[in-house]
């Protein structure tokens, strides 16, 4: 019964997103039916009227100034919501980006507004040319149709496209929106467009992105984002993963340095969950470039923002890291769980020279994760590449003075070692033999005294561990010594 629901609920949304999909690609007929819809209501609603109240009937001569009257006041009208518009336009392309004039240039409801306002206009012009003299004008047939008739569908017609500039201005409003404007753009936003198009489709959305950070505008900033990185997930695949990745990441990465400069942290923040959706995507996609170019840029923005102590910006950028590092471990993909061990590796060795202790901390946990995951996997590169990291943090941790943070990179580095000794030995033998300076060494021998401290415990942990687990089986296995007496 739960699994119909959920079933009827997943169908219920996919055809929502289908009928989306279908008005945003199909807009001019979209808004045409509305236009056409609301025009037939009003006419037959001012026929009734007419009719209930008895007012066919028409005096030449006021006939002939209400219909000048009502064609002089629909040019007036026209006239002010189309300066008006272009106003706006204007004002928008300012705030936002010259790139956004083509939205209102594309979008149908000033043109299908002209079109109605045309028609009325020229429509009451040619009944006024009918109206001779002070004669019956209800005598006047034309193709069997009185003169009255054709009096009154002016009236309806006017009135008609009063009620559609209501309309009108209401869809302008939205469209001024800057969630609309971005919605629109994102539509833009196709695999053809990014490889083959000379105008870049992203720009736009990141010309807003932009303006919305110097602003400290993050709502829009969020949107824009959002958007951007939903798109680029949906048309990313394994024939072009590489162009649209490196793509699609560095406009997240300018937008990122440009909210640390600002010292947005929210923003940034904001860049880096974006970076962190979009790896794990392209992991769970199988696409392990895409996966480890993001992994590179997620270091980028992190190290950034760490150098100008934006404390949440920083913990995201390590979170984020572990998050695609673990996302394409478990999906196989040796290079990228690489790519997030070696960033992340580099960006604790920053942080321990800047004497982070807590960022220090988190990432030897999340190295941790990372490597843990690559071992049950039987990704050897991975794992060793996230030993070697480790080791490189904790040397500094050491170096620095900062001993909880060499601590917790000592005890990740024996977790690992327990599932994969052999490799994780031949880490520290590489790492080591790299190392040429005396004072290096010494601060790695210290490191390495608190890794062998922290195995020990860890194999005597493991051992008691096993030894309570032996003694529950040995008592549920002994026979029972109890006798009973009928």
């Amino acid at each position: 019964m739960q699994d119909r629901k959920e079933d009827s609920a997943f169908s219920v949304k996919n055809i929502r997103e289908k009928v989306h999909d279908w008005k945003s690609q199909d807009l001019w007929t979209v808004r045409l039916f509305k236009y056409i819809r609301l025009y037939v209501l009003v006419v037959f609603a001012v026929g009734f009227v007419f009719k209930l109240f008895n007012l066919i009937h028409t005096e030449p001569t006021s006939a002939r100034y209400m219909l000048s009257a009502l064609v002089q006041s629909q040019a007036a009208i026209i006239a002010i919501i189309v300066s008006l518009t272009l106003i706006a336009v204007q004002h928008t392309a300012s705030a936002y980006s010259p790139r956004v004039i083509r939205i209102f240039r594309d979008n149908p409801d000033m043109w299908i507004l002209l079109g109605f306002y045309g028609i009325s206009i020229f429509y009451g012009l040619l009944v006024l040319k009918m109206i001779r003299g002070a004669e019956d004008t209800s005598q006047i047939m034309i193709s069997s149709i009185s003169l009255e008739a054709y009096i009154s569908s002016v009236y309806a017609l006017g009135i008609s496209t009063f009620a559609i500039l209501c309309l009108y201005i209401w869809n302008i409003m939205s469209l001024l929106t800057p969630e609309t404007i971005i919605k629109r753009l994102k539509n833009e936003i196709t695999k053809g467009n990014l490889l083959n198009s000379k105008e870049d489709p992203i720009q736009p959305i990141v010309d807003i992105v932009h303006g919305s950070i110097m602003k400290y505008d993050i709502e829009t900033t969020r949107v824009g984002l959002k958007a951007v990185t939903e798109q680029v997930i949906k048309i990313v695949g394994p024939d072009a993963e590489k162009e649209i990745s490196g793509h699609f990441c560095k406009h997240l990465e300018r937008a990122g340095r440009l909210a640390v400069s600002k010292m947005d942290e929210e923003s940034t923040a904001e860049v880096i969950e974006n970076l962190k959706v979009f790896g794990k995507s392209t992991a769970e996609k199988g696409l392990e470039y895409a996966t480890a170019q993001t992994a590179e840029f997620l270091e980028a923005v992190g190290v950034t923002a760490m150098e100008k102590e934006l404390v949440v910006a920083t913990w995201r950028a390590v979170e984020s890291l572990g998050a695609v590092g673990e996302a394409a471990a478990k999906k196989g993909l040796e290079k990228a769980t690489q790519q997030a061990a070696r960033s992340l590796g580099h960006f604790g060795k920053l942080t321990a020279e800047k004497g982070l202790v807590g960022a220090t901390r988190q990432i030897a946990w999340t190295l941790e994760a990372a490597g843990v995951t690559a071992a049950e996997k039987g990704l050897v590169g991975a794992t060793r590449q996230a030993a070697e990291s480790l080791v490189r943090v904790g040397l500094v941790a050491a170096k620095k003075g900062l001993e909880d943070a060499a601590l917790r990179a000592a005890r990740a580095l024996a977790e690992l070692t327990i599932l994969s000794e052999e490799v994780v030995k031949t880490a520290i033998h590489n790492y080591e033999s790299k190392l040429n300076v005396k004072q290096k060494l010494f601060y790695f021998q210290k490191f390495m005294k608190l890794y062998e401290q922290e195995l020990e415990k860890l194999r005597a942990e493991k051992r008691t561990a096993n030894k309570k687990t032996e003694s529950r089986q040995n008592c549920n296995n002994l026979p029972s010594t109890h006798s009973f007496n009928w």
